[in-house]
């Protein structure tokens, strides 16, 4: 593994800059090498240069390939783990600020797969980060030489995905809204506090998200816990009360009565029926 990681600032200075580097590095990772789970209080980009793997964040599974890229923003755990059998290589930049999270978030907006860009030039993206990691000292001449090229992969990486500031703008509240509840609904969501964040009232918050999507945010919320819960059920062997808890749910009987309610099968008969296909 190469690193470079800038000490010459502390991390609280730069969580109060605008846009600030902190860490950049490459990984020609071992057969079922894996990393974490992990949680950081910075934003993360992987390059992935060559070989496969796996990504799971935010109780999704991505499988992820050569001109892939995955965004890590900070507060999300996240999983990652290279193939058995074609393991892969990548190249990370991590950054923090005040509007760093903004800057990530703008891009997973823009991506179906949300924490995933796909078909990427990786090659450009090395090239910039490899700059980065070939810087010998830690000096006020290389943090500023590393933030310069921060910005520059960022501002090719919006280029590359089509983001513009008129897009940005034009977004819905109602699409911000969907978005949020897309990436944080593992959470234990209270819409009054949801509705505080985006500055509106609830009562608005939840009229203008009806109107776009038919169907209540608390709807769409518990939706996507039970669309998670059901493949959790399928594919992992993790306890009943282990998925509850990982969906927000105050415990078990409340999630099976739910999922029952829903289904009309209980998580464990659910499990079973699928196990025995």
């Amino acid at each position: 593994m190469k690193e470079y990681k800038e000490t010459q600032h502390s991390i609280h200075y730069k969580s109060l800059s605008d846009l600030s580097f902190y860490s950049a590095g490459y990984e020609k990772c071992k057969p079922s090498y894996s990393y974490g789970p992990k949680y950081r209080n910075y934003q993360l980009i992987h390059f992935v240069l060559s070989g496969e793997g796996t990504l799971h964040i935010n109780e999704q599974t991505f499988n992820l390939k050569q001109g892939d890229a995955f965004l890590i923003p900070s507060g999300k755990i996240s999983y990652y783990k290279a193939s058995a059998t074609n393991p892969w290589c990548y190249t990370w930049i991590s950054f923090l600020g005040i509007n760093s999270q903004n800057y990530i978030y703008q891009m997973m907006k823009k991506t179906d797969d949300i924490y995933i860009i796909h078909n990427l030039n990786i090659t450009k993206y090395k090239t910039l980060i490899d700059e980065i990691i070939n810087l010998q000292e830690n000096n006020v001449i290389h943090y500023l030489k590393a933030n310069s090229l921060l910005f520059l992969i960022l501002a090719q990486l919006f280029e590359d995905i089509n983001l513009s500031e008129s897009q940005i703008q034009t977004k819905s509240l109602a699409n911000d809204l969907k978005f949020y509840f897309d990436v944080n609904y593992a959470e234990k969501l209270i819409l009054k506090d949801i509705a505080k964040k985006f500055g509106i009232h609830p009562n608005y918050l939840t009229r203008i998200f009806h109107e776009k999507f038919h169907l209540s945010p608390k709807q769409y919320i518990m939706q996507l816990k039970l669309k998670k819960a059901r493949s959790l059920l399928i594919t992992t062997e993790l306890s009943i009360s282990i998925i509850a808890s990982s969906l927000g749910f105050d415990d078990q009987l409340a999630f099976s009565r739910t999922f029952k309610k829903e289904f009309s099968i209980s998580p464990s008969m659910y499990r079973k029926y699928y196990a025995e296909k």
